[in-house]
């Protein structure tokens, strides 16, 4: 499978950006910005994906679970909590590196009063079934596609997207179950978490402490093994961030404040060792953060493993004429980092 990685992206009518822009992308992307100007739902913004609408919704519907927001009466709420006006279409525009041309999609709730002839034709099977409700049209380029009620909760997929809250859950049981059959990627995944617990001997699966299976590590120095649950968030998130990063292998992955819970004195190597995952894997990150400590930190991690070229710093803002976004590539925030100026 090739890689796709987006090198533009353009989003309108989208929570509060009535029109966002971002070109210049890299494969890596540090997202900075003021409190409330729009960080996290640029990244929200990202969870489209035009290979598999259905799961562009579910993707968002997971996106409201995880803020709690439960129990919709429909699927189409969900357009109306994205959408800034859900009278209008929301409209993503997109180009892929090695992908010369751009790919435009539009997502709208539509009724049956609203269809045209031809588009009757194109849906009446579905239109029998539910011939009073409303639906959803998705528009790629020429060619239309439908989702109707009911369907979306038959739409299972992985969530590409790690909410700042979101440390260790049942997920992570799921993920490292799938994953650790394979004897030589256990292998390289304990190498890689060595990097915050040094005496680290196994990683596995036990029910022996509760009655479903949870991951327990077991180091040199300990006599009984640890459920992970009782490490630090640094430790977690990393265990979580290596896991994800398998699943989201030739895509990209979204993570909100990618720094919280890492001491400073781990950062550095911590986003080293995501960033090399990363590149090992093929993925695209685009992650959040407030701290300056991040941002010198991830040049640091950029120099160190030589991926200069890759990396990014885009700064959303809120401007006199509306949220606008300013990427720098690795020269351009290097110099703003040592002449001490303030692109957060």
């Amino acid at each position: 499978m090739e890689a796709k990685h987006l090198t533009y992206f353009k989003v309108e009518n989208f929570k509060r950006f009535d029109s966002l822009e971002v070109s210049d992308i890299g494969q890596f992307n540090l997202v900075v910005g003021d409190n409330n100007v729009g960080k996290t739902s640029f990244l929200e913004a990202l969870l489209f994906d035009e290979e598999n609408l259905g799961n562009f919704l579910s993707n968002l519907n997971s996106v409201l679970a995880n803020r709690k927001i439960l129990g919709l009466n429909n699927d189409f709420t969900i357009v109306d909590l994205f959408a800034k006006d859900p009278k209008v279409s929301m409209k993503y525009f997109f180009q892929y590196l090695n992908y010369p041309e751009q790919s435009d999609l539009k997502v709208s709730k539509r009724w049956r009063s609203s269809l045209q002839t031809e588009e009757i034709d194109t849906v009446s099977t579905k239109l029998k079934l539910y011939p009073d409700l409303q639906f959803i049209e998705f528009s790629l380029g020429t060619n239309k596609y439908y989702i109707f009620p009911g369907e979306l909760k038959l739409i299972t997929g992985y969530y590409p997207y790690i909410p700042f809250t979101t440390i260790y859950g049942n997920d992570i049981v799921d993920f490292f179950s799938r994953l650790a059959i394979s004897s030589s990627w256990l292998e390289n995944f304990k190498t890689n978490l060595r990097e915050f617990i040094p005496n680290l001997i196994t990683v596995e699966l036990s029910n022996a402490i509760t009655k479903e299976s949870i991951i327990v590590l077991r180091e040199q120095d300990k006599d009984l093994a640890q459920p992970l649950a009782q490490y630090g968030d640094g430790t977690i998130k990393l265990f979580r961030y290596l896991l994800e990063l398998e699943f989201c292998e030739n895509r990209r992955l979204m993570i909100d404040e990618i720094d919280t819970g890492i001491h400073y004195s781990r950062l550095k190597d911590f986003l080293k060792k995501v960033l090399q995952t990363a590149r090992n894997k093929n993925v695209q990150i685009f992650a959040t953060t407030h701290s300056k400590e991040c941002l010198e930190y991830y040049k640091q991690a950029l120099e160190d493993l030589g991926l200069q070229d890759s990396g990014r710093v885009i700064k959303i803002a809120d401007t006199k004429s509306g949220i606008k976004s300013f990427t720098f590539n690795f020269a351009q925030f290097d110099n703003a980092l040592f002449a001490g100026s303030e692109i957060r």
